[in-house]
């Protein structure tokens, strides 16, 4: 991450900091956001956080979430010297805060980038994109090294902790390398009680998202060959039974854990006429270049896409266009049981 260096420059050369990150921010995104922040902030800078969309209740406990701005007004008469996006891989991911964002840039505020995803556009001034992490929450914990902000705080380490474990899948997936639990011990060791965040990511689920987990199985369905599954959640069931958006975080691993399911697929009914697509994979589908069929992407073993249309219309789209997939890499016609 030799890059480093000259974002760890920019950031000193920074007074007043606006940090930013994407739609239906997910624990790397905020833990990332909160610990550069607060970093940021013991050397004396100005900082501010907004993100599009609510704090999600199982990321509340993070220390600093509760400063966490959400939309557009929230940062307005904001005059930051540099605007920090992080996680975010594309302008649109900033949703509602994509207006301010630009408007900000034109009145001479710089923008810096900081992500992970291998679909990354580089639209800002200075781009920090670095793929092989498996985190941004890893790739703040080294920028953290490089302005020698090290030894962390208890409060620090555990957003970064909370951004790795969230984004690996609790260390489960192929971008978890030996880097990752080693710089997963410092943090360890600086303080962070990995019980109790344990308890408040996984463990403390508000009962609407078990409501949707319910309602989500009752959709289940998987293709001939049983290398697909996929599951749906329509606006009427998901008004009838208040579940939002945050409550479907995770649903779609439900199909993909499934013995011989490789690709799984879930879709939910952001409003009408508009569908968020979870696209996961277990071994060997690049599902990063199937969601970009449909303008998204992510990584290649998990992705995402927002995709005009009604739900019946989308869901055979998205099924037909994996099924095609599959079909490519030879898998769709592999023994269902392996």
């Amino acid at each position: 991450m030799e890059s480093l260096k000259l974002a760890a420059r920019e950031l000193e050369k920074a007074n007043e900091l606006l940090l930013l990150g994407h739609m239906m921010p997910d624990g790397d995104c905020l833990g990332s956001m909160l610990a550069l922040g607060q970093a940021l902030r013991a050397k004396g800078k100005k900082v501010e956080w907004a993100v599009p969309d609510p704090v999600p209740s199982n990321l509340a406990f993070l220390p600093g979430a509760a400063e966490v701005k959400v939309g557009p007004q929230a940062v307005k008469g904001a005059k930051p010297d540099l605007i920090v996006v992080l996680d975010t891989s594309t302008p649109e991911r900033l949703g509602d805060l994509r207006r301010p964002f630009d408007e900000l840039r034109r009145s001479g505020a710089k923008a810096m980038l900081i992500d992970h995803h291998v679909t990354a556009i580089p639209f800002a001034d200075h781009n920090f994109i670095f793929p092989e992490a498996a985190a941004v929450g890893e790739v703040v914990f080294e920028l953290l090294r490089e302005m020698s902000l090290f030894p962390l705080t208890p409060d620090i380490a555990t957003c970064l902790y909370t951004a790795i474990v969230t984004d690996t899948g609790c260390f489960q997936y192929e971008t978890t390398l030996a880097s990752t639990h080693r710089r997963v011990a410092e943090l360890i060791e600086v303080g962070v009680k990995v019980r109790e965040v344990s308890l408040r990511l996984f463990e403390e689920k508000p009962r609407e998202q078990i409501v949707a987990l319910r309602e989500a199985l009752k959709t289940l369905r998987f293709s001939p060959c049983g290398r697909l599954a996929w599951m749906w959640l329509d606006r009427e069931t998901m008004v009838a039974n208040g579940i939002l958006g945050e409550h479907t975080n995770g649903l779609v691993n439900y199909a993909r854990q499934i013995r011989g399911v490789e690709l799984a697929l879930f879709f939910w009914e952001v409003k009408k006429d508009l569908v968020k697509v979870s696209f996961r994979s277990k071994c060997h589908l690049d599902v990063n270049r199937l969601a970009g069929l449909f303008g998204g992407g992510g990584h290649i073993r998990a992705a995402g896409a927002l995709i005009p249309g009604r739900l019946e219309d989308v869901v055979a789209r998205v099924v037909a266009a994996g099924l095609e997939a599959l079909g490519r890499e030879g898998i769709y016609n592999s023994d269902r049981g392996a």
